[in-house]
């Protein structure tokens, strides 16, 4: 069975509801504007990265300052590092404590002539400023929780090479006792976190908003697990007849396994699901395996795209059942531009391979900050757009969250 695209005539409750005419300019015009979410943040993505506002590399100098910047060649005893304005410093290797680069860090040790180096696993919120106290195999750090107090070295530390891809640091011997040998549990590859919120109104207007949601995350050497969920619902009373109409109730899920054939080219199965009563629809199943790339993969900006089939899978209220073929092309960006905040903005494009006209578009902004280690809030908005809704109902659902998460 198909369903057909609705004309929603303009009235006083929805003064935007002109743009919804069904002229064929007009419906090539939406589905421009929204196919064009796809590739904005993809150009965003790389300007960002050519102007140089992405760096993941921190040098500690051994006065105690810390230098942030991007590491581009070592030769010999000195190091260029490319600062935030663009300026490229050289630093003497014999003037550097420690440097914090991708999931290590090195430490250096002088012993006349002769060069080694220690590398360490990096916690997840290090910080060269975190630096209270250098053995010869731990970093003592600040109290910033049981997770990262003390970061220990692998037994076994050789003689190291001066490497551009990896360069070492100095290290005081005196505070070096060669007797201490730690090893820590490997590092934690996964997080999470579950958010909520809650919005009431009374007087003029009598409404109560709420919205769970929860995230899980697992980056593991070979391979990736994600999964999230959201929950919304809305209830507004009228006033005139005292009776609750419930306005929003929705449910979304997605969960995501990536292979990984290189460190950036990966292979994977996503799997939506939706529940949403207010469009009388019992599920939507979207099944996409497929194929993607991580263009960009640093510490703090990551960006990735990735395509492949679909097969959707559509009950609605009366046993109405469709299924289509179709492609799915996918994106995200993540990129935390600040210590404790972080920046994210993902689409997807949905498209039946049965009907051209039948296609729709997720995308979705948020940031988040923490607070906290534990307690962060965040702000999201989402957008949903179907070319071809069920009778009745709009083209498009824009939704604005705030809320107050736990992270572990």
């Amino acid at each position: 069975m198909k369903r057909q695209p609705c004309c929603i005539e303009c009235n006083g409750r929805i003064p935007f509801s002109l743009l919804r005419l069904e002229s064929e300019e007009l419906k090539v015009f939406v589905r421009k504007r929204n196919i064009c979410l796809l590739p904005v943040v993809a150009f965003s993505v790389m300007w960002v990265r050519l102007v140089g506002m992405a760096y993941s590399d921190e040098i500690k100098m051994v006065d105690g300052t810390v230098l942030e910047g991007e590491i581009i060649k070592v030769d010999g005893e000195l190091i260029s590092l490319r600062r935030r304005d663009g300026s490229v410093s050289g630093l003497q290797m014999k003037d550097v404590t420690l440097i914090s680069r991708g999931n290590e860090i090195s430490i250096i040790s002088r012993q006349g002539e002769k060069l080694s180096v220690l590398r360490i696993p990096k916690s997840e919120n290090f910080s060269m400023n975190d630096v209270v106290w250098i053995k010869k195999d731990t970093l003592t750090l600040q109290d910033l929780g049981t997770e990262t107090t003390n970061v220990a070295a692998k037994v076994g530390t050789p003689e190291a090479k001066n490497d551009a891809a990896q360069p070492s640091v100095a290290i005081d011997e005196k505070n070096a006792p060669a007797e201490t040998k730690t090893v820590t549990a490997p590092p934690k590859t996964w997080k999470g976190h579950i958010d909520a919120g809650l919005t009431a109104k009374d007087g003029n207007t009598e409404s109560t908003t709420a919205n769970l949601k929860g995230g899980y995350a697992n980056e593991r050497e070979c391979d990736n697990i994600y999964f999230d969920a959201i929950a919304l619902y809305e209830i507004v009373t009228n006033r005139d007849t005292n009776v609750d109409e419930v306005t929003v109730n929705e449910q979304r899920a997605t969960g995501k396994y990536e292979y990984k054939h290189t460190p950036r080219f990966y292979s994977f199965f996503n799997q939506y699901l939706e529940h949403d009563e207010i469009e009388s629809l019992n599920y939507r199943s979207i099944s996409s395996p497929g194929v993607g790339y991580r263009f960009l993969d640093s510490e703090r900006l990551k960006y990735k795209a990735e395509a492949g089939p679909a097969y959707t899978l559509e009950r609605f209220h009366g046993g109405i059942t469709e299924d289509s073929l179709g492609v799915r092309v996918g994106q995200r960006l993540d990129w935390q531009f600040w210590r404790d905040t972080k920046f994210y903005a993902k689409s997807e494009f949905v498209e039946s391979a049965e009907d051209t006209n039948d296609w729709r578009v997720y995308s979705g902004l948020g940031l988040r900050h923490n607070l906290t280690k534990s307690i962060a809030v965040s702000f999201e908005y989402l957008d949903q757009y179907n070319n071809m809704p069920a009778e009745g109902k709009m083209k498009e659902d824009r939704t604005f969250i705030g809320s107050v998460g736990y992270n572990f």
